[in-house]
């Protein structure tokens, strides 16, 4: 009943408002070595005209259910960033528990980030290749089973072991669950269906510290694990009894749907993980995905320090520095619902201006329309800006004790500011890679987890040796020089794109 409620409430944002759109007939698959019969539609709709195939729905699933998708989908992205931080405000304890050192004990962190950044890209290119459904079901099982190993461990050996399990089941839906909203969405629509997906992935370095610290300080660190081993289970039995399949080449299989965005089969030889992280080679993909991991290693390092200045500077207590956390997860709602929906209109009105601007003759013709990807990140600058100066902010503020009430405006500010660009950069590289959704996405996690591996364990020392205020100035200047750095893409990535590939045919 409560997950029906919800998918009712989630309607009135997610519901179409209006016909689905075909413009994305016009992206191609990046891969020129597949064989053109790998790209032959399903047999059961090869008799569908291009005409009739444009009265067709974009996807079969009625708003109601889509509205359900999106929302499990969410709840399992919660998953990996929720196992990460929950853990954080007891690693003390459990360094005294297993009896072993503080550098030690961060290999139990590291050790999780780093499989965090390579496991998506296997479950990426499976998702893309055998479905959705069953990657979501089995990684849920490896993730649970992961979760239980962590509560068990009695030396350190078998808890870093068990974290790399949890990581790798966890962090599945990472690149899956943006091809699943793909999947169901069109252009214009699908930003603010991202920007709800988001909120799983980003709310997570928030809740994570405020449950887990007061789960940590009442109940012991094992119970961390354990309700999180529950939480897995939970995803496992909605992804195999609630949630439908949605892969677009399967539906297309068995409904007549518009046959944009279908995925073609790939060979073992294609179907590689190596092939993917070589999309990098393309000039805008490499320079978002340098903007992705200076932003998401600035976020995700401000979230694992921020228990040590309120505990340390301000000095509150486990349970109570939890609480603080709520004000960055505001800011992730904000930012990330209206980026999500700013992204949609400005798809829209740069298509009605492109419509406009067409000549009888043109329109007459039936000659589609093309929509730059580009359009998503005109306004992405906003979201960037605020992030930084919110970031070198709330850094100074804690090297100089100021109000806490003011640290607290920073990181809300940093919630927002991060989730409004986060959604805006996925978004773009979904329109460029729209038949391997899952794919890019698990390349742009590999991307920013390397990153933020790195800047995790170097914090530690930077905080040592030269302060909040400078270690904070540091990460600002890194994502500044990636964020001007993509205003290459925003105002030349066509040019770039038409030269350099990926061509948009």
């Amino acid at each position: 009943m409560q997950s029906a409620n919800n998918a009712v409430k989630a309607e009135s944002v997610l519901a179409i408002t209006a016909t689905p759109s075909t413009h994305d007939t016009d992206i191609a698959s990046s891969r020129k070595s597949l064989s053109s019969d790998d790209n032959k539609l399903p047999l059961k709709n090869k008799s569908i005209s291009e005409d009739a195939s444009a009265e067709l729905p974009y996807s079969p699933f009625s708003s109601r259910t889509r509205a359900l998708i999106v929302i499990i989908t969410a709840l399992a992205g919660l998953v990996s960033p929720l196992s990460a931080n929950m853990y954080y405000p007891s690693i003390q304890k459990v360094r005294d528990d297993l009896n072993t050192t503080q550098s030690s004990i961060t290999w139990t962190v590291t050790a999780y980030v780093i499989a965090m950044a390579v496991f998506p890209l296997v479950w990426s290119n499976m998702a893309d290749q055998i479905g959705r459904k069953p990657v979501y079901a089995l990684s849920m099982l490896i993730y649970t089973c992961g979760s239980i190993g962590c509560a068990l461990s009695r030396n350190l050996p078998a808890l870093i072991a068990s974290r790399i399990i949890q990581s790798a089941g966890s962090s599945a839906v990472q690149g899956a669950g943006a091809g699943t909203i793909s999947d169901i969405y069109p252009r214009e629509q699908r930003g603010t269906a991202l920007g709800i997906y988001y909120l799983g992935p980003l709310l997570g370095p928030c809740l994570g510290p405020l449950i887990g610290g007061y789960m940590g300080q009442n109940a012991g660190w094992r119970w961390v694990f354990w309700f999180l081993a529950i939480w897995g289970g939970v995803m496992m039995l909605l992804s195999i009894f609630v949630l439908p399949e949605t892969h677009r080449r399967i539906v297309a299989a068995k409904h007549r749907i518009q046959q944009i965005n279908i995925p073609p089969v790939m060979s073992i030889r294609q179907n590689n993980p190596l092939l993917d992280i070589a999309t990098a080679r393309y000039p805008v993909i490499a320079l978002s995905m340098f903007h992705f991991a200076m932003l998401f290693g600035a976020y995700f390092t401000n979230a694992t320090g921020q228990p040590l200045a309120y505990e340390n500077t301000y000095g509150l207590q486990q349970g109570t520095s939890g609480l603080c956390f709520l004000a960055s997860g505001v800011g992730c709602i904000a930012g990330s619902l209206s980026g999500g929906r700013v992204t949609d209109i400005m798809l829209k009105k740069r298509r009605l201006q492109l419509e406009a601007a067409m000549s009888d003759k043109e329109k007459a013709s039936g000659q589609q329309i093309k929509v730059p990807p580009e359009t998503r990140l005109q306004m992405m600058w906003v979201g960037s800006l605020l992030f930084l100066c919110s970031l070198i902010t709330c850094g100074w503020f804690v090297e100089n004790k100021v109000s806490l009430a003011g640290v607290l405006v920073m990181q809300f500010c940093i919630g927002a500011g991060m989730s409004f660009t986060f959604q805006s950069l996925g978004g773009y590289v979904i329109d460029v890679f729209p038949t391997m959704s899952a794919r890019i996405t698990g390349v742009q996690n590999f991307w920013r987890s390397v990153w933020t591996a790195v800047i995790v364990q170097l914090f530690p020392t930077m905080l040592e040796n030269i302060g909040w205020g400078w270690s904070y100035t540091t990460m600002f200047f890194l994502t500044l020089v990636s964020l001007s750095l993509m205003q290459i893409v925003v105002f030349r990535g066509e040019q770039l794109r038409q030269r350099f590939g990926p061509k948009i045919q």
